[in-house]
């Protein structure tokens, strides 16, 4: 569904049909009508927003204008970056930690690493929860996961939405909902967007076989096992993501999602 509304957006529909306030920060301006047609379901949750070239010229403003507008729909959790050209729309319900989090680090001058770290202590503690507490049916919906990541990895859009349900449902066979909170308040930190097609087809490869060792040791109760797994699979990335230039010793910004 959302990759046929993505296809439309790349064909020219235009979102936004007026000129720009001039009285008004043009950025700010960019950012309030989108944020109204988000919000209003005119553009739809997961649908790709217009380039940022092409929605310059509807405007008949700056491509960096519009790019300003992004990032600020991105602090809001009004939008998100699946890929380096692709923005898509994103619905504020049930992101509400997340969107808090992100504005409390920043405004605490956190580094990437500070959420690193947390995350490298929450995300094994919850698979390793997982582990002792998923029954016959949670093993199975991992796997379906897991298959229809399988079957959509040249998809990016997709394969990133398959990559956040099967977190958002390890959390749930964790049966953990405060530590499952904490977990999914900082999953989208720590995840700059690579630039090379090929390092973001690398990367969707390296999500999937993770999350494979990672079932494979749920599904034989091995809680210890499970937690290294899940230790190593955060390492792989975390190398991927210093080799991309993060700089773990930056405070946070709004900007940089991908995939894990």
């Amino acid at each position: 569904m959302a990759s046929s509304r993505a296809g439309s957006a790349s064909k020219g529909k235009r979102i936004v049909k007026r000129s720009m306030d001039v009285t008004r920060s043009a950025y700010a301006e960019v950012a309030s009508v989108l944020s109204q047609k988000i919000l209003s379901g005119e553009i739809e949750e997961g649908e790709r927003l217009p380039a940022e070239l092409m929605l310059a010229e509807q405007l008949g403003t700056s491509r960096s204008t519009v790019r300003e507008a992004f990032r600020v729909l991105q602090a809001s959790g009004l939008a998100r970056r699946v890929s380096p050209r692709i923005m898509v729309a994103s619905r504020p319900e049930g992101k509400a930690a997340q969107r808090e989090t992100r504005i409390a680090l920043i405004e605490q001058k956190a580094t990437y690493n500070d959420v690193y770290e947390t995350i490298h202590v929450l995300a094994p503690a919850l698979v390793s929860l997982a582990a002792k507490r998923a029954t016959k049916k949670d093993i199975e919906a991992l796997r379906s996961v897991i298959d229809a990541q399988q079957s959509r990895l040249s998809d990016i859009l997709r394969s990133n939405q398959l990559a956040e349900r099967f977190q958002a449902l390890i959390a749930t066979v964790g049966r953990n909902p405060a530590m499952a909170l904490a977990r999914s308040s900082l999953r989208h930190v720590v995840m700059p967007t690579p630039q090379d097609p090929k390092d973001i087809a690398k990367l969707t490869q390296w999500a999937l076989n993770g999350h494979k060792r990672i079932v494979d040791a749920i599904e034989a109760h091995d809680a210890e096992l499970a937690a290294l797994v899940t230790r190593r699979h955060l390492e792989q990335f975390r190398r991927h993501w210093e080799n991309a230039g993060l700089d773990f010793n930056s405070a946070i910004s709004s900007l940089g999602f991908g995939v894990e």
